[in-house]
C-alpha cells in the first residue's frame, strides 16, 4: 500500500463514522467533538506558529532582545 492509499484508507473510516455519529451516544458525541476541537487547535497553532516565524513580521527592530547578565 501507498502513502495516498493509507490516508484514502484513514478517510474513508473518518467519513464512515461522520454518518454513524447522529446515531450514536452522547458520550460518543462529545468524545467526537473533544478530538475534533484539539485536532483544530493543534493545526491553528501549527498555521500561526508558521505565519509568525515565516512572515517577517518580527524584523531585527522590533524583537525583544535578551542580553546575558
Amino acid at each position: 500500500m501507498g502513502a495516498s492509499e493509507d490516508v484514502m484508507g484513514i478517510l474513508q473510516g473518518v467519513w464512515t463514522k461522520l454518518q454513524a455519529l447522529p446515531q450514536e451516544h452522547p458520550l460518543t458525541q462529545t468524545a467526537f467533538v473533544i478530538i475534533l476541537l484539539f485536532f483544530l487547535t493543534f493545526i491553528a497553532l501549527i498555521v500561526i506558529g508558521c505565519v509568525y516565524g515565516c512572515c517577517g513580521c518580527c524584523t531585527g527592530g522590533s524583537r525583544n532582545k535578551v542580553s546575558a547578565v
